[in-house]
């Protein structure tokens, strides 16, 4: 089944699932014992929720760069330390995660894949994942603003599969790579072709959709112009900073910041390496060996962030590294917007 908008059921799709937690690991959305809603591995079909929703933590965590990734353990052994490179990856699906989500996927594949020194852990983990997404219809937050930033709620790329709820117990569903043409080759008898009647609805629901998660004050383009040649006013930045409480909440939900590291524990003999993910709020993250810290004010760190997701980000890759999912907002005690600093540039 070649052709690239198909039609699944709600049945058939939980069956869907079904099959491809037998090769794979599974994570989707679901309500955990406290009532929130996350990313977790599937041992119910039946307990998948089946809308656009998007989790404070970001998915992409769960599976390629953890809070916490082990990394090597290592034995000490007579005169010699033994090692053993640490491997826990596994075929992993992420079902029905937010476009914005699958946006900032393709970014952290440009950090750790495609520069001058490939991350060997990130790669071995990519290569296992695949990505079905589901289209938001209505902005899951009101902090949402994907729209702006040119990365949902629907996507032309970047995902295996795109589903979208035709609010009548059907999905739509996007093909998007060879990866995802091999899923349905596999389980051609739960889709089926769509419908001319049933295209024209899906794209009227899209067209609709992509006029919602918007920021109304700036214009994506003209402020990463703005920003190559008259950066961040230092008013602005200051004024963050006074508000900013240096927490690092809106760096750990964010889906592209990278930073991390790297920690050694050990027990007598025995040891293990790992990376952890940090923030570069933190008043720590810049200190050096010996104690020298060349960002030790608060403000130095706030210019750092800023000029590093929309300036650096510009310049290395060609975008800027947000994708407008609203997280850091969501997630900062005293609600530093974003938006603010790329209103700041019109």
């Amino acid at each position: 089944m070649a052709a690239d908008r198909l039609i699944i059921s709600k049945e058939n799709l939980l069956k869907f699932v079904s099959g491809m937690r037998k090769n794979s690991k599974v994570f989707a959305m679901q309500k955990n014992e406290f009532g929130d809603v996350a990313f977790l591995p599937v041992e119910e079909e039946h307990n998948i929720l089946l809308k656009a929703h998007k989790p404070l933590m970001p998915s992409a965590r769960e599976v390629l760069f953890g809070q916490i990734e082990p990394m090597i353990e290592f034995e000490k052994v007579g005169n010699t330390t033994k090692l053993r490179s640490v491997d826990q990856t596994e075929e992993t699906v992420l079902f029905g995660l937010p476009n914005c989500d699958a946006a900032a996927i393709k970014y952290t594949d440009n950090f750790f894949s495609k520069r001058e020194f490939i991350d060997f852990y990130y790669n071995r983990a990519r290569e296992k994942l695949t990505l079905i997404t589901m289209a938001c219809l209505t902005p899951p937050s009101e902090s949402c603003f994907c729209a702006t930033m040119k990365t949902g709620p629907f996507a032309e790329n970047g995902f295996d599969l795109q589903l979208t709820d035709m609010e009548n117990g059907d999905y739509f569903v996007n093909v998007g790579s060879e990866k995802g043409s091999f899923l349905i080759s596999e389980n051609s008898s739960l889709f089926r072709q769509a419908k001319t009647d049933e295209v024209k609805l899906w794209e009227s629901k899209k067209e609709k959709a992509m006029t919602l998660p918007v920021a109304t004050n700036f214009t994506k383009e003209i402020a990463l112009e703005n920003m190559m040649s008259n950066p961040v006013k230092e008013k602005v930045l200051e004024e963050i900073t006074d508000r900013c409480l240096s927490c690092g909440a809106c760096n750990y939900v964010c889906p592209t910041c990278t930073c991390f590291n790297v920690k050694d524990l050990q027990k007598d003999d025995k040891g293990l390496r790992m990376r952890v993910i940090d923030s570069c709020i933190l008043s720590g993250y810049f200190r050096m060996a010996g104690g020298h810290n060349p960002k030790e004010r608060k403000e130095q760190r706030t210019r750092n962030r800023y000029y590093c997701k929309i300036l650096w980000d510009k310049l290395k890759f060609g975008d800027t590294g947000c994708v407008g999912c609203g997280r850091c907002y969501d997630s900062c005690p005293v609600k530093i917007d974003i938006k603010e600093v790329f209103q700041s540039l019109m």
